[in-house]
Parts: C-alpha cells; structure tokens; sequence
C-alpha cells in the first residue's frame, strides 16, 4: 500500500537510508519518492515541472532532469513541509496538476506578449504584473474562469495605461490555494 504522509521539517535530516538528494536549501519544501528497497529521491518542489502517473508508472521532471519509477517500486511518498492528511499519491499529483502557467511568448517581447495558463478545475483566478521589487504594475485578470486552456495577452502598459520601462518583470497566476508565478522581460 503506498501512503502519503508529510511532515514537518525546519533543517535537512540525516537519513541512514540510501538516499538520493538534490540541491536544494535546508528550509525548501520538498518531495521525496521511498522505494520498496530502502532507496529514496528526494526533489525540491520548486524545481519540479512535471509529475504525474503515466499507467504503472511515476514520471518526475525537474529542472535537473527527469527521472521514472515503476508502481510496484514505490512504497511511499512523502512532502517534508507540513501535515496533511492526503493518503493517495495520485491526489497529490492533482494538486500540482491543478494549474500550470506556461512561460509568456514571445520572451523576451516588445510591445506586447501572450500569457497561457491552464486550470484543471474553474474558479477564481487573479493574474497580475508585478516589478522585480514586488510592487503591483497591472492586474490583468480578476474573475471566475471555466477548467481549460485560457490566453491572456499584456501590453507592457500598467493599470493606469501608462507604458511601463523595459526591465525583469514577474507574472503571477493565483487561484484559491494555489500560485504559480514566471519571469519576463520587456524590451525597449
């Protein structure tokens, strides 16, 4: 039986398992995969891009590359960050399927550029422009939003309609219990 369990972790922990760990800060959220075996890999959440069961099998990518674990391998799987009572794996990987932000095409743009999220369920979405700095440049969407596809495109101009200077910018996609954030950059 595999069980999710998740747990508190303030500093990394030794292991006398053998483990497989990637870089990663002592305070990042992470997720390890325990193998029947004793083997571990553990990944910093923030790092992961896709992670999903493909029939048998557990696909994670990561900026570091990608990795696959067989079903019948996995005893369990565990978040170190804080308690939860999720006992399904595969209910875990609907969170982080519960919205993707896609990067912004083109990037780096002038004058304008394409901003495409998906949601897996609809609801309350916010997407917004924020400066290097954290102050907010433009909200550019403020309203429910049906599961799907969505595209939302950006004129470089904030909310008052000005034109903003070239520079870094952030996009953030929010929905209730869920933010997924990307950089950009607007050209002169």
């Amino acid at each position: 039986m595999r069980v999710l369990t998740i747990a508190a972790v303030g500093v990394m922990i030794a292991i006398s398992l053998p483990i497989l760990v990637r870089p990663a800060a002592a305070d990042e959220p992470m997720l390890a995969i325990r193998q029947v075996g004793g083997e571990s890999a553990v990944y910093a959440i923030a790092e992961i891009t896709r992670l999903e069961f493909e029939g048998d099998t557990l696909f994670v990518v990561a900026s570091y590359g990608p990795d696959r674990f067989a079903n019948e391998d996995i005893e369990k799987i565990e978040f170190l960050w804080g308690f939860s009572d999720v006992e399904d794996p595969d209910e875990i990987v609907a969170a982080f399927k519960a919205i993707h932000l896609f990067q912004n095409q083109p990037n780096p743009f002038s004058p304008e550029t394409r901003i495409d999220f998906e949601l897996r369920t609809g609801g309350p979405v916010e997407l917004a422009i924020y400066e290097v700095n954290g102050r907010l440049i433009r909200s550019l969407l403020k309203e429910e939003r049906a599961a799907g596809p969505h595209t939302i495109r950006w004129d470089g101009r904030d909310d008052d309609g000005r034109k903003v200077a070239s520079g870094v910018y952030f996009y953030s996609l929010t929905t209730p219990g869920v933010q997924e954030s990307r950089q950009m950059i607007l050209l002169p």
